[in-house]
């Protein structure tokens, strides 16, 4: 185990970006969309995930890996 805090800085923002994509997201297709609630819930997990990992790549990118 590395002394980096790195790792967890990485899996904090990623949780961090996942839970706040859902977390608008999802009311906005509920309520505003009029999507059902079990289809809200699925588009905003995929925003979700797309948010993961979009923030991924672009830590990725800017390390110049």
């Amino acid at each position: 185990m590395s002394d980096s805090d790195e790792p967890s800085v990485s899996l904090a923002s990623s949780i961090g970006a996942l839970a706040v994509t859902f977390l608008l997201v999802t009311p906005v297709a509920g309520t505003l969309l009029g999507f059902n609630w079990t289809q809200a819930v699925l588009i905003g997990g995929f925003a979700g995930s797309v948010s993961v990992a979009s923030a991924w790549l672009t830590a990725r990118r800017t390390d110049g890996d």
